[in-house]
C-alpha cells in the first residue's frame, strides 16, 4: 500500500507533465518570406557565404547549391506543415549542372525557421 502511494505521487513526472513544447520560432507569413528570399538569391546566382553575409543573413543548407548547380526555376506548392520549431515546404526545383545540362523538375522539402536567425534546411540532405 505504502509503494501504491509513492508510485501514484510519482508517476505524473515521468509521464511528462508540465513539459512544454518549444515555441514556434516562425510564422508562416516570415518563414515563407525567408525561403524565397534564399531561393531567389540561389536563382541570382549568390553562393551560401553570399546569402549568409545578406541583410539578414540567410542560412541557407542546400547539397545541390553547395555542388555548384545553379538553380533556373522554383514553384513553392501548397501551404506549410509544421516541423518542429518551423515550418516545411514542398518545393519543385527546376536545377542546371555545372556541366550546363537542365535537369528535370524535382520536389524536395525545406524547414524554415526565422527565430533567433534565418535558417532554411534541406530535409533531404545525403551524408
Amino acid at each position: 500500500m505504502r509503494y501504491s502511494l509513492i508510485f501514484l505521487l510519482v508517476a505524473p513526472g515521468l509521464t511528462g507533465c508540465g513539459s512544454r513544447p518549444l515555441p514556434m520560432a516562425a510564422t508562416p507569413e516570415s518563414s515563407r518570406a525567408a525561403l524565397v528570399a534564399t531561393l531567389d538569391g540561389w536563382k541570382a546566382g549568390k553562393t551560401y557565404q553570399e546569402l549568409a553575409a545578406a541583410t539578414p543573413p540567410l542560412l541557407f543548407i542546400d547539397d545541390d547549391l553547395n555542388r555548384g548547380t545553379k538553380l533556373l526555376e522554383y514553384t513553392v506548392e501548397g501551404d506549410p506543415r509544421p516541423n518542429g520549431t518551423g515550418y516545411s515546404y514542398v518545393v519543385a526545383l527546376t536545377l542546371e549542372d555545372t556541366g550546363g545540362a537542365k535537369r528535370a523538375p524535382k520536389k524536395v522539402a525545406y524547414t524554415v525557421v526565422t527565430e533567433p536567425k534565418h535558417a532554411v534546411t534541406r530535409e533531404d540532405r545525403q551524408p
